[in-house]
């Protein structure tokens, strides 16, 4: 038995089609999940099954949904000053939720450092203040979304850190860098959100790190700051052998690009309880 995580990146606006929107994207995509007979299941629920917890038949095709990096579209409705009104994932949450009565719930990774998401807004974004932290928790009281770690500054680019590539993440390789990404972000998260709805979870920006980070510190120090697991962006659907600190995710429009290539993607996924 295996659970494909689905990541979709909401700041992914560069026209309204499914190849260059993932909010176009995430739509037809709930479509599909509700007429193949899929169910969409919490990251908790998934955790619960890897450790042991429950059986196989309550991950039965079933798929996790999550997205990156925590900007005004995973939440707000936008009107883009290029491609026109944008539904934020919670909107589309919320629609799938009223059309099939069934609750599709997401995991949003967010960038945890104010000062940093203020620069990404400028140099990522279009510089219109879509990128703050006042809607993480009435999302996370949604019953729809979950607020989780995606570190404190994502290491990024545009940052004055000398950092240029997307292969930065592995440069996070001592107990101190460790501490000011991840530590330092997921205290934020709980002095913000409170102690228990502080992000159990937590996304490697870029989808890479160093051996300290993945074998040493997150194995060790993880559990004592909070977290119970870690996510790469290795395309593999989640199996029980998978490492807790080490487990793989899809990403749209990356390892597919369009809603048929998902269907096929899930049809290699998991066969019928019974069968082999």
């Amino acid at each position: 038995m295996s659970v494909p995580i689905l990541t979709y990146h909401a700041n992914n606006i560069n026209g309204n089609d499914y190849q260059s929107n993932d909010h176009v994207a995430l739509q037809a995509d709930l479509q599909l999940i509700h007429r193949l007979g899929w169910q969409v299941i919490t990251m908790n629920q998934l955790m619960a099954w890897h450790r042991g917890e429950a059986e196989d038949d309550a991950v039965h095709q079933a798929v996790v949904l999550t997205c990156d990096d925590g900007t005004w579209f995973d939440y707000y409705d936008v009107d883009h000053p290029f491609h026109g009104p944008q539904k934020g994932f919670l909107t589309l949450l919320q629609e799938h939720r009223q059309n099939t009565g069934q609750v599709a719930h997401m995991t949003n990774f967010v960038i945890v450092s104010p000062a940093a998401r203020t620069i990404l807004d400028e140099k990522c974004l279009i510089g219109q203040g879509w990128w703050t932290d006042e809607w993480w928790q009435p999302a996370q009281q949604s019953g729809l979304m979950s607020i989780a770690n995606h570190s404190w500054d994502h290491n990024h680019g545009v940052l004055d850190n000398q950092n240029h590539n997307d292969d930065s993440f592995r440069c996070i390789n001592d107990r101190a860098a460790c501490d000011q990404q991840i530590k330092q972000a997921q205290n934020h998260l709980q002095q913000l959100l409170g102690e228990r709805e502080g992000g159990a979870y937590f996304a490697y920006p870029y989808g890479n790190f160093s051996d300290y980070l993945r074998h040493e510190y997150l194995p060790k120090l993880g559990p004592e700051i909070g977290l119970q697991a870690a996510f790469t962006t290795v395309a593999e659907a989640v199996t029980r052998d998978h490492d807790r600190w080490e487990l793989p995710r899809f990403v749209c429009n990356n390892d597919w690009q369009h809603v048929d290539q998902l269907a096929a993607l899930l049809a290699t996924i998991q066969r019928p309880i019974g069968l082999t």
